[in-house]
C-alpha cells in the first residue's frame, strides 16, 4: 500500500487528499480498477478527528477499497460553498488519476462523519448545480459519487442550533455555525442557504445512513428528514439508527467497545454499510 499526501489546490497547503492505495496485483481479479471511497472526517469545520480519518480509511482499505482521507477547508475558509469546491476537487483528482490509482471512476464512494457528512451530503445533493460544476471546470457527471455513507451528518444546521451536552460542545456547534455561514450571528436566510434539504432530488446519490437516535450535538431529525426527502424523490437509501446519546462513533469494532462511550449494540453499522454497497452499488445486479 502506497500512502501520499495530495494538494489539490495551489498555494493552499491546509487542503490536503491523504491516499492509501492499494498496488495492482496479477493475481488478484479487478484490482487495476477497485471502488474508491473520499472520507470527510469530523471536527465541526474547525478541525479533523482522526479517529474518522486514517482510522475508518484502514476499514476501507481492508475491504479492498482505494481510500483517501479529506482535510478540507476550516474555520473562516470553510464558508459555504467554499468546503464543497474541495470535495469536488477531490474527485477530479480522482477522475483524472483513475489509471495510476488503480479506481474505478464508476465506482468512487464518499464516507463522511458529523460535519464531513454534512460535506459529502453536500456534493451528493449539488453535484448537478451549474454554479459548482462550472467553478471547476468539469462535466457534472464527474462531480457525481456513485453512493453516499453519511454517519450522524448535519444537513440542516437550524436543528443544532444551541445542542451539546456541555459548554464545550455548545461552543463548538456555534463557532461550527459560523464557519460555513461565515457570520457569528447568523439569521434565518444564513440557515436557508446553507440547508441541504432543499436541494434533494431525484438526481442525488443512493445513500446508506446511520445515526443514535440520543444525539447530543447532532440531532437525529437531520438524518430522518434526509432519509425523509430521499424516499419522495424515489432515491434508494438504507437506514440505520441506533439507541444512544454518543456522537462521534465513527466506525469502532465490537473489541473496541471498552473505550468507554461505545457500545457492542451499534459496532456492526460498518459491516451494514458495506453490505448495502456491494449489493446496491458494485454488484452486476444493481449498479449505481
Amino acid at each position: 500500500m502506497k500512502i501520499e499526501k495530495v494538494l489539490l489546490w495551489e498555494n493552499r497547503e491546509d487542503v490536503v487528499l491523504v491516499s492509501y492505495v492499494l498496488e495492482e496485483n496479477k493475481e488478484i481479479i479487478g484490482s487495476d480498477r477497485r471502488p474508491a471511497v473520499v472520507i470527510s472526517p469530523g471536527g465541526g469545520y474547525l478541525g479533523y478527528t482522526e479517529r474518522e480519518g486514517e482510522a475508518a480509511a484502514l476499514r476501507f482499505t481492508a475491504a479492498g477499497y482505494q481510500t483517501f482521507v479529506l482535510h478540507y477547508s476550516l474555520g473562516k475558509k470553510a464558508k459555504f460553498p467554499c468546503a464543497v469546491y474541495d470535495i469536488g476537487k477531490a474527485l477530479c483528482y480522482l477522475h483524472e488519476n483513475a489509471d495510476r490509482l488503480s479506481l474505478d471512476p464508476k465506482k468512487i464512494v464518499v464516507c463522511g462523519f458529523s460535519a464531513g457528512g454534512n460535506l459529502s451530503a453536500s456534493l451528493g445533493v449539488l453535484w448537478d448545480k451549474p454554479f459548482f460544476y462550472e467553478k471547476l471546470q468539469v462535466s457534472p457527471e464527474w462531480l457525481r459519487p456513485a453512493a453516499m455513507v453519511l454517519a450522524y451528518p448535519v444537513v440542516d444546521f437550524a436543528l443544532g442550533q444551541g445542542c451539546g451536552e456541555s459548554r464545550e460542545e455548545q461552543e463548538m456547534s456555534r463557532a461550527c455555525i459560523a464557519s460555513v455561514t461565515g457570520t457569528d450571528n447568523p439569521g434565518e436566510a444564513d440557515y436557508e442557504k446553507i440547508n441541504l434539504l432543499q436541494y434533494v432530488s431525484e438526481n442525488t446519490p443512493p445513500a446508506f445512513l446511520f445515526h443514535l437516535s440520543g444525539d447530543l450535538v447532532v440531532p437525529v431529525e437531520n438524518t430522518l428528514s434526509f432519509a425523509g426527502l430521499l424516499a419522495k424523490n424515489h432515491v434508494p437509501f438504507e437506514l440505520y439508527v441506533a439507541e444512544d446519546k454518543w456522537h462521534g462513533v465513527s466506525m469502532f469494532e465490537v473489541k473496541d467497545t471498552d473505550a468507554g462511550f461505545f457500545r457492542k449494540d451499534y459496532a456492526g453499522w460498518f459491516d451494514l454499510a458495506k453490505a448495502w454497497l456491494d449489493k446496491k452499488i458494485f454488484s452486476e445486479e444493481g449498479k449505481g
